[in-house]
């Protein structure tokens, strides 16, 4: 099939199914879309879309969800240096493998001490809090907040707790939740509540 034939038919079928969903009521539109509820905006909105050239990308499936596993988990799950590029490990020594691409991809050994394999290998660990995914889509960091706002708008789903409304706990309050130990009674009678007044900071001479 032709991927102009197979575009069009596929408009055709998206928007019926489109427009059915809209008469049945099963579509709900806020926010920029809200003028859509409105049945003559609906109308003119959908007679364009048919009047557009859809474009539909045609591409073979994937040989099944192991192999879409596999695909994936070579980026998610990717180490710094898979193990069979690891050739031999003796008398404090690894000889890796890699391709020079100066020298038409040729697969060159390279012997480095043990300690610079495993300092060259660290340079690929990330630091704490960085991850190799990042958020996309809906909860991608731009526009982030809007898009969730209408998502919960559309799903009817209130919106959560304001983070500047939950209050943080100390860490004399999370130790005293954790062991039942209070760090603000006085430790000599037991009995006085101390109160933090003022944090002295060590002077940068120091």
């Amino acid at each position: 099939m032709h991927v102009n034939v197979f575009s069009d038919l596929f408009k055709q079928k998206f928007l019926s199914y489109f427009d059915a969903a809209y008469k049945a009521g099963e579509l709900k539109f806020v926010g920029k879309t809200a003028y859509l509820n409105d049945i003559p905006s609906y109308k003119r909105f959908k007679d364009n879309l048919y009047k557009t050239t859809w474009v539909s990308y045609c591409k073979k499936p994937f040989g099944g969800p192991k192999h879409v596993l596999e695909y994936l988990g070579r980026y998610t799950h990717r180490v710094a240096i898979s193990n069979h590029r690891i050739v031999n490990v003796e008398n404090d020594e690894v000889t890796i493998s890699y391709r020079d691409s100066k020298d038409d991809n040729k697969t060159i050994l390279l012997p480095l001490k043990v300690f610079e394999f495993i300092r060259r290998f660290l340079l690929h660990v990330l630091p704490p809090r960085y991850v190799k995914i990042r958020y996309y889509g809906l909860l991608n960091n731009r526009k982030k907040k809007e898009k969730l706002k209408l998502c919960r708008e559309a799903l009817g789903v209130p919106a959560s707790q304001n983070k500047e409304e939950t209050k943080k706990e100390s860490w004399e309050e999370i130790l005293l939740r954790f062991t039942g130990v209070d760090p603000t009674i006085c430790p000599n009678c037991g009995k006085g509540k101390m109160v933090r007044r003022r944090i002295l900071r060590r002077p940068s001479y120091i």
